[in-house]
């Protein structure tokens, strides 16, 4: 009895800290008008379509306030995950204000409430908030061995104007439209001979953070028919480390542009995903997420909890979301991977639990002395 009186007046001081410090998420109200076809006269089903269309643009509309105009592309591509991944999880309320049907079209207009926070964590996650500016810069240093036996390319060693090869061309244009910060080829470089001179010192001098080096040969195999290879590998200039290599071949009787775009749709994903990989790791992105502490039985333990979360580097902060009964729920502010913290949370070994991970929310549920 004594126990429970102690746990209820600490949980009547937690609701005091709870109703006194936490603020209202970030939401946003749209009007949005969505489009569903209406097959077999399913007005319901057609209605559904048209929800699920007016809540993809409203997030949409969203996340393009958010990020560059060089990340919109990537954006569009990539939403569609998040958006099946969510599902009506970020939407607070809805209300249909209207209805038209056109022929076989419904269209609706949807005032939408949308909650932000989790957008606005995976668009960071997915550093598509990061400007052009503020990405690694990146030069690209690839040989080129053909089209035909005895030519080479390589604009570093090349006398006079220096170019891009056909390929790295095609590859800058790529990674440009992407949003990525492609530097131009150094015309000469102060104290620096380029023939004289290792890639990795000549993409330092240029200001690169990232070289991308390697190289692509097209081999003839028969008549128009001929083999292409490409083998590239990321330094990090900072470390004078690779942090990532790749290897693609292809065989065809295609015109160069096509066999280079081939290569290219090949590698591409990858190595931008290590361009990612890099900007977090030097300044790694802080994300809110959940962690419901359950079967709480005294102050002590779940302070010790508290105190050790805290004390993690990783985490920034831990403020409490809700109570109920012996359960209370907390926002966490982390940077990395909230698996990691779980891990490292148990292994601290502060009382017997049972740790699970759930998307974006942790649980801890301590089990009975």
């Amino acid at each position: 009895m004594r126990e429970h009186q102690r746990f209820a007046a600490f949980a009547f001081c937690l609701t005091l800290f709870l109703c006194s410090h936490i603020n209202a998420l970030g939401d946003t109200s749209l009007e949005i008008y969505g489009v569903g076809a209406i097959e077999e006269d399913n007005l319901a089903k057609a209605e559904q379509l048209a929800l699920n269309d007016a809540f993809a643009k409203a997030l949409l509309h969203v996340a393009l306030r958010q990020v560059p105009n060089t990340s919109s592309r990537d954006l569009i591509q990539i939403l569609p995950d998040y958006i099946d991944s969510r599902g009506m999880q970020d939407i607070i309320q809805y209300k249909i204000t209207s209805r038209n049907r056109q022929y076989d079209v419904l269209q609706l207009s949807v005032d939408i409430k949308l909650d932000e926070e989790s957008l606005r964590d995976w668009l960071y996650a997915h550093a598509l908030t990061v400007p052009l500016e503020l990405r690694p810069k990146i030069l690209l240093m690839i040989t080129s061995y053909g089209p035909g036996n005895e030519e080479r390319h390589e604009w570093w060693t090349t006398k006079g104007k220096k170019a891009y090869s056909s390929f790295e061309a095609q590859l800058s244009e790529e990674f440009s439209r992407s949003g990525e910060n492609v530097l131009d080829l150094p015309r000469r470089l102060k104290g620096v001979r380029f023939e004289d001179s290792s890639p990795v010192d000549i993409a330092g001098a240029a200001g690169a953070d990232l070289l991308l080096t390697g190289s692509i040969s097209y081999t003839p195999v028969l008549d128009t028919l001929y083999e292409c290879s490409v083998e590239m590998n990321l330094i990090d200039l900072q470390t004078a480390e690779p942090i990532g290599s790749w290897s693609a071949s292809h065989r065809g009787d295609f015109p160069l542009s096509t066999m280079n775009a081939l290569m290219i749709d090949e590698v591409v994903t990858p190595i931008r995903a290590r361009f990612t990989q890099r900007m977090l790791s030097l300044s790694p992105v802080v994300m809110k997420k959940r962690l419901c502490i359950e079967g709480i039985g005294d102050y002590v333990t779940y302070q010790s909890l508290i105190s050790a979360l805290r004390a993690m580097e990783s985490i920034s902060a831990v403020e409490i979301e809700s109570i109920e009964g012996h359960t209370i729920c907390h926002t966490l502010k982390i940077k990395g991977s909230l698996f990691d913290i779980m891990e490292n949370l148990k292994r601290e070994q502060i009382t017997e639990a049972d740790f699970m991970v759930e998307e974006d929310t942790a649980h801890v549920r301590i089990l009975a002395q």
